[in-house]
């Protein structure tokens, strides 16, 4: 089950509640899915992605990325060109 997902994933308790939603290239493994649910519990509520970036500041999956405008209608990441 460890790795990283191929596509998003919702996570959704036994009565059909949103827990949270993980992007794809997000590492998933038993240990963050037992910090995902300690978190759900204890926040009462669906996590959102500031949550998700607290409990994992280390993966970059998890940052926002800059936008670069081009001076086009288009955005393009600061990595490309």
């Amino acid at each position: 089950m460890a790795g990283k997902l191929i596509e998003p994933k919702i996570i959704a308790d036994f009565n059909n509640h949103l827990v949270a939603m993980l992007p794809t290239g997000f590492y998933f493994d038993d240990v963050r899915w037992e910090k995902i649910w300690q978190r759900y519990d204890q926040k009462g509520e669906t996590l959102t992605m500031a949550d998700l970036q607290n409990l994992f500041p280390e993966d970059p999956v998890l940052q926002a990325k800059k936008l670069v405008q081009t001076g086009e209608m288009s955005f393009k990441d600061d990595g490309e060109i």
